[in-house]
């Protein structure tokens, strides 16, 4: 009785391209089965309480937990999406696109929103994924339930976390349904005190007498008085899968009486004997092919004879899917097959046993041919397996890109702590994939020491170039402007060669003087950077630097090309594939700064706010910090509390080593925020009325963000006519600066 279903690697000619992931179609589909015992009490226990928020079948292995699931998603009397879960899984990103596939197969077009926000590599799942998909299940006429089987092997805290997100958040819209070993870190506890929990455990699944006199009389044919049936069925405790294993056993022996006396013993026991009792029947070739196999979590014909050498692996397969209860078909044209778990482990346990030393090379067979065949992450596993970690190892080095461009980052970073941890130290490259894992998931401190790691251990001109490409980035994202600046230029001065390496470079150069505050250089290195991105057809390298192009210009005070570059930067930010990533802080962070200086600032503050929310996936400290300023600053021209963005403006720029002219920056709101505050003897009079035309026109710029010269760009005047104006204004304001004139304007309504 099988509870194992989920295939562990991507089978070729039977993944489905989305985007940059690839779906596997039998992990969306219950598997197919050949009839048992049919229950009917369970199904319809089953389908009284699936109408639940949750519902839980939780029992450990073999006791029935994906053939009632099975069972019920065939009865077909409701829409059921399903999933069978793996340990790849484990990564967020993929989770959740397999869940959106699931749901889309019964539920066509749902999710297409939640699908291009997880195109971006590091989306925000409770921001940008989740939302759209549960409005949509939320509109939908009829419920939809969700399957998740073996949820038991999903470790990650970030899947459970948006898993209780969605279920807190998606009303009627959802039913989930989940199969596992253990009670799973869900909000169980509140659902269950509001009722809205259904619990189908062991004491349910276990078999009644009815059922294992059904299972081992029925179907195995064994005629087994009423009193054998009982003992197994106690012996057991009803457990489906020794039941079953205790039957299989007793086929084919005379004395059956006596067997079923001598069969006890705890699980462990039970496989053990069952172990030898049922392979010690099997012909010698067929056994062979039983426990050679079974170090494959997925098989098929060619693959079968890549490791055992027998070209008649698909008769056999045949024959094991017809006779042998311990072989799933996954697929409607039984090409790919899997053992019940516990039968694989059962299967390598007696491999260990007669024939340990040909396992090493056992998987090596394997792992070549997965190769060949595209299935990376099996045949990295295979290769790690089989001893062979210098091929595992390459095809990390070939493979961790796109992976890690894809969003899978917890599937890379596995990848890197499989392998011995000497050979990802000493080799540039790994150590290279290690740094930029780290650097996406904030972990700067311990970058720092891969980067090292990657220039202590390059061995040429490539490999120098790209671990001091990782240095820039690096000091950039602590905050340390001048090792950052110094960094960019050694990799321009090794040659940064072409594409991503040259675009990263140009980018960081730039961004390093326009903090270092020369802005018209800046310019320059960034308008490089732009043309760079483009002629590599890097779209997040380019919407970054035409957001910091944008800065640079309204720092440098040219107004027009600032709002140019600002205006492409955010044409850029519209598209799903980059909309959530966090380099499109920039381009909010620019355009909060425009809206500011035209005095818009009741459209600036939301976009403000949407740059700090972005900025806090993944970018560099300053970026952060400037974003919170820009927040800060705006909301103390709106008359609110800036006190809490710029007390964290000023807590991130502590950490950093050199944070260029940002300090200066954050001094200055200081003190407006200080002069925002009511004083006493502040004039009274309404002053609106003397108020010329360009005076009228002043005062909203000066409610903004940009300097006295920046606003004479505004207005095309002089900026000694802005000093003449403002005078004027302050007099008639009955202030002496500038925030108690925006200040008093605001008590007047004139703002």
């Amino acid at each position: 009785m099988r509870d194992d279903q989920a295939p562990e690697v991507t089978a070729p000619g039977q993944a489905e391209a989305l985007g940059d992931t690839w779906l596997l179609a039998t992990k969306l589909r219950a598997p197919r089965r050949r009839s048992l015992v049919h229950r009917p009490r369970l199904v319809h226990l089953l389908d009284g309480v699936a109408d639940h928020p949750l519902t839980l079948v939780v029992a450990p292995p073999g006791w029935g937990k994906t053939v009632l699931l099975s069972d019920w998603y065939h009865a077909g009397s409701r829409a059921v999406a399903w999933l069978s879960l793996d340990r790849e899984e484990g990564d967020p990103n993929r989770f959740w696109r397999y869940v959106v596939a699931a749901l889309r197969a019964v539920v066509p077009g749902l999710g297409e929103q939640a699908l291009q926000a997880l195109a971006t590599r590091s989306p925000s799942l409770t921001e940008a994924v989740l939302p759209s998909l549960i409005n949509e299940l939320v509109g939908l006429d009829e419920p939809v339930a969700l399957v998740l089987d073996d949820y038991h092997v999903v470790s990650d805290p970030e899947v459970h976390r948006t898993l209780g997100y969605l279920l807190r958040r998606v009303g009627a819209g959802l039913r989930l349904v989940v199969a596992t070993r253990s009670d799973p870190p869900l909000p169980i506890g509140r659902l269950r005190a509001a009722g809205e929990l259904a619990e189908i455990r062991a004491a349910e699944l276990a078999f009644t007498g009815a059922e294992a006199g059904e299972l081992l009389n029925g179907e195995l044919a064994l005629d087994l008085g009423e009193e054998d049936v009982a003992r197994l069925g106690r012996r057991t405790e009803g457990w489906a899968a020794g039941l079953y294993l205790a039957g299989l056993s007793l086929q084919g022996r005379d004395d059956r009486a006596a067997s079923v006396a001598a069969f006890a013993g705890t699980d462990r026991y039970v496989l053990d004997y069952l172990g030898s009792e049922l392979l010690a029947g099997q012909p010698d070739d067929l056994r062979r092919f039983l426990t050679q196999t079974s170090i494959l979590t997925r098989m098929t014909p060619d693959l079968c004879a890549a490791v055992t050498g027998r070209a008649d692996s698909a008769a056999v397969l045949t024959h094991l899917e017809r006779t042998n209860g311990f072989l799933v078909a996954l697929d409607d044209r039984q090409e790919w097959f899997r053992y019940h778990r516990l039968f694989g482990d059962l299967l390598r346990h007696e491999l260990g046993l007669s024939d340990p030393e040909r396992i090493p090379e056992l998987h090596r067979r394997a792992a070549r041919w997965l190769r060949e065949s595209g299935d990376v992450p099996e045949a990295i596993a295979h290769f790690l397996a089989g001893g062979d970690g210098d091929t595992a190892a390459e095809l990390v080095l070939a493979h961790w890109t796109p992976y890690f461009n894809a969003g899978h980052l917890r599937t890379v970073e596995r990848w890197l702590e499989m392998l011995p941890s000497e050979r990802v130290e000493r080799d540039p490259g790994l150590c290279l994939a290690r740094t930029w894992v780290l650097l996406d998931q904030g972990r700067l401190d311990v970058a720092s020491t891969w980067v090292t790691r990657a220039e202590q251990a390059a061995t040429g001109a490539d490999t120098a170039r790209d671990a001091a490409l990782s240095r820039a980035v690096h000091r950039f994202k602590i905050g340390d402007v001048g090792a950052c600046h110094a960094a960019a230029r050694r990799v321009l001065e090794l040659g940064a060669g072409a594409g991503f390496g040259d675009t990263v470079a140009r980018c960081i150069l730039g961004v390093s003087l326009f903090w270092r505050g020369d802005a018209a250089a800046a310019v320059r290195a960034l308008t490089e950077a732009v043309r760079s991105a483009r002629g590599a057809d890097n779209q997040l390298a380019e919407m970054y630097a035409l957001g910091y192009l944008a800065a640079a210009h309204l720092h440098d005070g040219d107004l027009a090309e600032g709002r140019r570059a600002a205006d492409l930067a955010m044409e850029k930010v519209v598209e799903p594939a980059v909309a959530e990533h966090f380099v499109a802080a920039l381009p909010h962070t620019a355009h909060a700064a425009l809206l500011s200086a035209s005095g818009q600032l009741d459209r600036a503050e939301p976009a403000a706010a949407r740059a700090v929310d972005l900025a806090r996936r993944g970018a560099g400290r300053l970026e952060i910090g400037l974003a919170l300023a820009h927040l800060a600053q705006i909301r103390i021209g709106l008359g609110q509390d800036g006190t809490a963005a710029l007390d964290d403006a000023r807590r991130v720029v502590r950490e950093c080593p050199d944070p260029g002219w940002l300090p200066e920056r954050l001094a200055g709101l200081r003190r407006s925020l200080r002069a925002a505050a009511p004083r006493p003897g502040t004039g009274t009079g309404d002053g609106a009325s003397a108020l010329s035309e360009r005076e009228a026109a002043l005062l909203p710029l000066l409610a903004g963000t940009l300097s006295l010269r920046e606003i004479g760009a505004v207005l095309h005047v002089s900026v000694n006519t802005v000093k003449t104006h403002s005078r004027l204004l302050y007099r008639k304001l009955e202030v002496t600066s500038r925030d108690d004139a925006v200040r008093r304007a605001r008590q007047l309504g004139l703002l």
